[in-house]
């Protein structure tokens, strides 16, 4: 066996030890999801009492983008409601980003509510 040969082995030997010691590391670390993960978000522009119509449409609008969230990211723990024009979502920070754009997709901006 050559010497290049010998190089090559090694080489792929050891990016095999490293990709399976960050897959076990990673998989030694549960994902804990706390209220950090729990963030509120104000519609663009902020009606405070919306009427019957804009609220249903709201409503059925993130219920869409809900169940684009389940589609796109499968095996992620994601949920939103709307109340009183405010999106309250939980979820990882993928899930949100795709909920985002669906909603932004759909017309409707979302801003977050500094506390």
């Amino acid at each position: 066996m050559t010497t290049s040969h010998r190089i090559l082995l090694f080489s792929i030997a050891a990016l095999m030890c490293l990709d399976l010691s960050l897959a076990m590391s990673s998989a030694a670390e549960p994902q804990i999801r706390g209220a950090s993960d729990k963030k509120s978000f104000n519609t663009v522009p902020f009606v405070p009492n919306p009427s019957d119509t804009q609220r249903g449409d709201l409503e059925r609008m993130v219920d869409q983008c809900v169940q684009t969230v389940e589609r796109e990211v499968p095996g992620g723990h994601f949920s939103a409601n709307a109340a009183g024009g405010i999106v309250k979502t939980i979820g990882g920070d993928q899930e949100r980003f795709t909920f985002w754009k669906c909603m932004l997709g759909k017309g409707q901006s979302l801003a977050p509510i500094n506390k």
